[in-house]
C-alpha cells in the first residue's frame, strides 16, 4: 500500500535537510508506529456469553421399517444451563424416551425365531455438563460440549419377545451410559439459535 503524499514530501524535506527532525518528533513516530502495529495484530475477543441458556435436544436417529417390524424412536433433552465460577454450564435436564429395536442380537435371541423386537420406554432426570471451547468456525467463535449422564432414579422400562437377558442389558444401556453433543452458543443479545448437528443424531435449539 503506497503511503500518503504528504508523508513522501515530509520524507524528502528531512532526508534533504530541509526540514528539521527533533529527538521528540523521532520518539513520537516510533511511538506511533508501535500502537499502529499493535492495533493491527490485535485480535477483537469474542462476544460475551450468557450466564443461563434454555437447551431442547431432540433426536434424529435413523428410522426403519419392514415387514410391520420398527428400528429408530425418539427421545428429547429438556433443561437449562447455568453459568458457574469456574466457567463451566451445568444443569439438570429432563430426559424423554422411546426405543425401538427390531433384529437378531446373537446368542440372546428367543430360540427359533429369526430375531424379536422390543420397546424401551423411559423418562427420567440427566446431570448434564458444558464445558465452553474456541472455535472459529462457529458463529461467535464458540461452542459448547455438552455431556449427560442418567441420574439415580431414572426410570426404563422394557417391554417386547427379546429374551430377558437382552433385555436387560439394553434397559442397564440406557440407564448407564453417558452421551454428548457439540454446538454453538449464541452470544448475549443474540436471538433463538436452532441447528441440525452434522456429527450427532440431534436437533438442537438453543436461547
Amino acid at each position: 500500500m503506497s503511503r500518503p503524499r504528504i508523508s513522501q514530501l515530509a520524507a524528502a524535506l528531512a532526508l534533504a535537510g530541509l526540514l528539521p527532525v527533533t529527538a521528540d518528533a523521532q520518539r513520537a513516530s516510533l511511538a506511533t508506529a508501535i500502537v499502529l502495529s499493535l492495533a493491527d495484530s490485535t485480535v477483537p475477543p469474542p462476544p460475551a456469553l450468557k450466564p443461563a441458556y434454555h437447551v431442547h435436544l431432540s433426536s434424529t436417529w435413523p428410522q426403519e421399517a419392514a415387514g410391520g417390524c420398527r428400528n429408530g424412536g425418539e427421545e428429547t433433552v429438556d433443561g437449562t444451563l447455568a453459568r458457574a465460577s469456574d466457567g463451566t454450564y451445568t444443569g439438570t435436564f429432563t430426559r424423554r424416551t422411546e426405543l425401538l429395536f427390531c433384529g437378531a442380537h446373537g446368542s440372546n435371541q428367543v430360540a427359533g425365531t429369526a430375531g424379536c423386537e422390543l420397546v424401551l420406554t423411559g423418562r427420567g432426570e440427566v446431570a448434564v455438563t458444558g464445558v465452553v471451547q474456541v472455535d472459529d468456525t462457529r458463529p461467535g467463535g464458540r461452542e459448547v460440549r455438552l455431556v449427560w449422564t442418567p441420574a439415580p432414579g431414572h426410570q426404563a422400562e422394557v417391554n417386547g419377545a427379546c429374551a430377558p437377558a437382552f433385555k436387560n442389558a439394553v434397559r442397564q444401556m440406557y440407564l448407564e451410559t453417558p452421551h454428548a453433543a457439540e454446538f454453538a452458543l449464541p452470544a448475549a443479545g443474540a436471538g433463538p439459535r436452532t441447528e441440525r448437528l452434522e456429527n450427532y443424531a440431534w436437533t438442537v435449539a438453543v436461547e
